[in-house]
């Protein structure tokens, strides 16, 4: 501990000698007590696998690959290559891709090394607190609530002395109204302290390009490789497990790629091999899967082990309930819950012809299908995704007029997160024409309401808040981005549109207009050496510059949300055709 007290003693040099040394014992021991607590409680997890207690997360954790910008991969063996790039770094990924775990290994990492005093903090945590927060204040609390009992003012020593590594767990989680906020809070914390390493992670939000000290790292799906070695970590039925490896490294790999390479979704598939013969192509049907799994094995480590169910529910009331469950805690935004949020939620659910005991109902979440956990003194999800899926179950069961009241307040109430999970996603695979009459036409319809220009225009105007050519390190090409602008449900619309993609322009015309841009901007001396920013008034107001843009991906897929009203419209009149055609 000497080599983290050191630093903030040379920098505050104005105390007595004995004070510094009273100061080195008392440091030494808070943080002792500190490390030692919070290694036991983010070392072991449980996960829809590892249901009966926790487990070692290196027991199941395999070291993923990250791309910075196009070409450069880093493997995060350790908090080194990652802190190694920049004080500030956001890893991004999607749901399941292993990004909390990464963190933990993060986390451990630099407990062995010595070198940097590690928090880690949920910042999902963030939106149970109604007042506006301080960060500092937080951290503190984190502290000492595992153990530690450094008073404020030491702690203020600590953080100027930078030797901490703040790894700040799912921006994602945080509600959007919170969201800025944590920024401008994030922002100023970061000012004071700059010599401490801060690490974020999060799903991919286009909003981090504006976060220009942070450098943003991907998470990499897994390859064959990476696939094959986290299955044979897995403690699991040795007979279930070799077939199945031998079936991944036959086919199962290339057939199933897009699921195969997400380490949760590797693990359904796992969870799932014994019961079905084929791997569902869409992901509802999969999570649907997994779901009845859970049901009727309740044990994933022993092969024909069935564990009691003590709410005695059907398989369709059980799933029904917990469909009224998710889509409550999803319009609340929280994924953890006290014991009494737990009951009063459940409370609430009423449904016809369903009874059952709430405590029942809880256990059997928890310990026979272990959808949810019990981690200290609250519940949480054992992942996310789950609550999304049965979100999504919950809106399909409705009615038409229904669907459409609660899937379009959700949209408006929270439009940015409706844009970036899988709720929406689901719901038009499960039933894609209810989803286009009952939501996404009359969204279209309302935002365009009062529009008199051109839809293209319109929309250009709309999604687009500028565009960017940026050069990647090795990169002969510039590379065209785009920057989605603030209205989200406008941002919502645009990522809904993009199933629909109806052009006759190929890869290669958008990819020859790419290059034209660049050269019309370079002639006229636009551009820079890393890019070129291009707002989206200048390209409006430009006719040449705007025809441009236009036979570009981005122009492209902007006249592919303009016409989409239309085509939807057609659509549906045609089935209306086809159905009455059936009764003649």
């Amino acid at each position: 501990m000497e080599k983290y007290a050191d630093p903030i003693i040379a920098g505050v040099g104005r105390k007595a000698k004995d004070e510094w040394e009273k100061f080195k014992v008392d440091f030494d021991i808070v943080f002792i007590k500190y490390l030692k607590n919070s290694y036991n409680k983010y070392s072991k997890v449980k996960t829809i696998l590892f249901k009966s207690e926790p487990q070692f997360i290196y027991d199941f954790f395999e070291v993923p690959y990250l791309r910075k910008g196009n070409n450069e991969i880093i493997k995060a063996y350790n908090t080194n290559s990652v802190l190694d790039i920049s004080h500030y770094v956001i890893i991004q990924g999607t749901g399941g891709i292993g990004k909390s775990t990464l963190m933990k290994h993060l986390f451990i990492d630099e407990i062995k090394n010595k070198d940097l005093i590690p928090v880690y903090l949920e910042l999902k945590d963030i939106n149970d607190i109604s007042d506006k927060f301080n960060i500092s204040e937080l951290i503190l609390e984190k502290l000492n609530n595992l153990g530690s009992s450094l008073c404020e003012e030491y702690f203020k020593y600590a953080l100027k002395s930078g030797c901490f590594l703040f790894l700040l767990d799912g921006y994602d989680e945080i509600l959007t109204d919170k969201r800025s906020s944590f920024f401008k809070v994030l922002d100023t914390f970061i000012d004071s302290y700059p010599q401490n390493y801060y690490v974020i992670s999060s799903r991919p939000f286009s909003e981090f390009i504006e976060l220009q000290r942070f450098t943003v790292l991907s998470t990499c799906p897994f390859n064959k490789e990476q696939t094959l070695s986290l299955i044979n970590k897995i403690s699991y039925d040795k007979d279930i497990k070799n077939r199945f490896i031998s079936a991944l490294d036959r086919e199962l790999y290339e057939k199933h790629e897009s699921f195969a390479s997400n380490p949760l979704l590797l693990s359904i598939m796992l969870l799932t091999f014994e019961n079905y013969a084929e791997i569902p192509s869409k992901l509802h049907l999969f999570y649907a899967n997994a779901f009845e799994t859970l049901f009727e094995k309740h044990d994933a480590t022993k092969a024909g082990y069935r564990r009691e169910m003590r709410s005695a529910l059907p398989y369709d009331s059980f799933r029904k309930v917990f469909s009224y469950f998710c889509f409550i805690t999803y319009v609340q935004g929280k994924i953890e819950f006290s014991r009494d949020e737990l009951i009063d939620t459940f409370i609430k659910i009423s449904i016809p012809g369903i009874e059952y005991e709430i405590d029942n109902y809880v256990y059997d979440l928890v310990n026979s299908l272990c959808v949810l956990y019990k981690d200290g003194i609250n519940y949480k999800f054992t992942h996310r995704s789950f609550q999304e899926y049965f979100s999504a179950f919950f809106l399909k069961e409705l009615s038409d007029e229904n669907m459409s009241y609660m899937g379009l307040s959700i949209i408006r109430k929270d439009a940015f997160r409706a844009s970036h999970d899988s709720v929406f996603t689901m719901l038009k695979d499960m039933t894609e024409d209810r989803f286009e009459n009952n939501i996404l036409l009359p969204l279209i319809e309302e935002f365009e309401e009062g529009a008199v220009e051109d839809k293209y225009f319109f929309y250009f105007k709309k999604i687009v808040s500028r565009i960017d050519f940026s050069r990647q390190q090795d990169e002969n090409e510039l590379t065209l981005v785009m920057y989605l602008s603030n209205d989200h449900i406008g941002s919502f619309l645009y990522r809904c549109a993009m199933p629909y993609k109806n052009t006759h322009a190929t890869d290669k015309v958008q990819k020859e207009a790419e290059k034209s841009l660049v050269s019309y901007l370079e002639e006229r001396g636009q551009t820079e050496e890393y890019g070129l920013d291009v707002d989206c008034e200048t390209i409006l107001n430009n006719p040449v510059l705007n025809s441009l843009v236009g036979k570009t991906w981005i122009g492209v897929s902007i006249q592919n949300l303009a016409t989409l009203k239309n085509r939807l419209k057609q659509k549906q009149h045609e089935l209306t055709i086809d159905l009455s055609n059936l009764l003649g």
